[in-house]
């Protein structure tokens, strides 16, 4: 008995554990916004880590650019006998010495300058890049969650649709039994029912693929159900085309003319002498006493033909080739710009006259034919035909709904949310 009630007590408290569990598990698992689908890419996506520790790196290479080279220390013997009867003495020639000092180089100062030019213009092309990628990742998982939102935008069209043709084989058998239809035609109902299923399952696949993508930008929460419209992304024209040079590719090509300008100076700055400073105190034996040594030492840019012409020639083509980079990709994103823009101006156009002719003309059509078929005056084929038309209209529809959505958020992240 005891057993028994024992047994009861442990089922009663794993149902009260789940009942209380439920509600738990339910109201943590947040629909999928387009808002957070942004937010989550932004802060799981590891190319970001890998941009943040690159800024970091270039961050600190600024303070040592132009800092001076570690001093080096100096111990040694100097005037050392090897013959003689003090042969290997240090204390009984007066020219034998114990040296210990440190010793300088100091490039010039240009060189130091140039150095420090390098090390920030890397910094600033670390932290465009860093904006690039950032823009990049938004980019992508806006595209993806977009492609996951029409894609089951069709696959919902085709419940609805499957939903007709049922309505649409009751009719059929309606006929069939009042003697207006014959019986094959309920085998064309059911064909076309069949269809609609392989279709219907290749845009299940569809939203399958997309879900995939998705969740390469934001992990396992692309699994969440979607919720909310398609975001209003608005692009202003004119600040597109005045602010093109901020773009952050733009800014990062402009950080490698930078740094390419700062080799060049660098290597120009070489035919200055650098120079140096030497101190070292000599220590001998009591009875000679010691001595101080200080010496300078200076570079002798002598060979400049052979050594800093050549590699200062090198640094100007580095610089030609980052300045002609630069123009190409500028050319590049007005090329983008402007072909986008037309291209999302077409599409409104079209998707305006789909939604305000095709799909009407087509529905009314597709209504028409199953008014005149359970009428007796057509037959099962155009009503078929008829849906089909009007399926293709609505799918049309989506697919350019999703072009146009797709394009304007690549313009939104390259030309507006680029610039801010």
């Amino acid at each position: 008995m005891s057993a028994f009630l024992f047994a009861r007590r442990g089922c009663m408290g794993v149902l009260a554990a789940a009942f209380w569990a439920a509600p738990w598990g339910v109201a943590q698992a947040q629909p999928l916004t387009f808002e957070r689908a942004q937010a989550l890419a932004e802060q799981s996506a590891p190319e970001n880590l890998a941009q943040q520790a690159q800024v970091a790196s270039a961050q600190q290479s600024v303070e040592p650019a132009d800092a001076l080279p570690d001093p080096k220390l100096i111990l040694g013997i100097d005037n050392l006998p090897i013959e003689g009867p003090d042969r290997y003495t240090l204390n009984r020639d007066f020219m034998t010495m114990r040296r210990i000092g440190l010793m300088q180089e100091v490039p010039n100062s240009d060189k130091r300058q140039a150095r420090r030019q390098l090390a920030e213009a890397s910094v600033v092309r670390a932290e465009a890049e860093q904006r690039a990628t950032q823009l990049e990742i938004k980019r992508q998982t806006a595209l993806s969650w977009l492609d996951v939102y029409y894609a089951e935008r069709s696959v919902s069209l085709f419940d609805q649709l499957e939903r007709q043709i049922d309505m649409l084989r009751s009719t059929v058998q309606s006929l069939i039994a009042g003697g207006s239809a014959q019986p094959g035609e309920l085998l064309q109902a059911d064909q076309e029912a069949l269809a609609l299923q392989d279709r219907r399952d290749e845009l299940s696949r569809d939203a399958a693929i997309a879900r995939a993508k998705l969740r390469r930008w934001i992990g396992n929460e692309a699994d969440q159900p979607l919720e909310g419209d398609v975001p209003g992304l608005s692009l202003a024209v004119q600040h597109l085309q005045q602010g093109m040079a901020l773009h952050p590719e733009l800014r990062a090509a402009s950080a490698r003319v930078g740094e390419a300008s700062a080799e060049l100076d660098e290597a120009i700055a070489e035919k200055t002498p650098d120079w140096g400073v030497e101190l070292a105190y000599n220590n001998r034996d009591n009875q000679f006493g010691d001595m101080l040594m200080v010496q300078f030492t200076f570079d002798l840019p002598m060979f400049v033909g052979t050594r800093q012409g050549p590699k200062i020639n090198s640094k100007k083509q580095s610089v030609s080739q980052m300045e002609a980079e630069q123009e190409v990709l500028l050319r590049a994103h007005q090329a983008e710009l402007e072909s986008g823009l037309a291209e999302i101006q077409q599409l409104r156009k079209t998707l305006a006259r789909t939604e305000s002719h095709l799909i009407p003309l087509a529905s009314q059509r597709a209504d028409l034919e199953l008014a005149a078929y359970q009428a007796g005056n057509s037959q099962l084929t155009s009503v078929i035909s008829a849906q089909r038309e009007l399926i293709e209209a609505q799918l049309r529809q989506i697919e350019q709904q999703r072009k146009l959505s797709q394009l304007s958020a690549s313009l939104y992240y390259a030309y507006v949310e680029g610039l801010k």
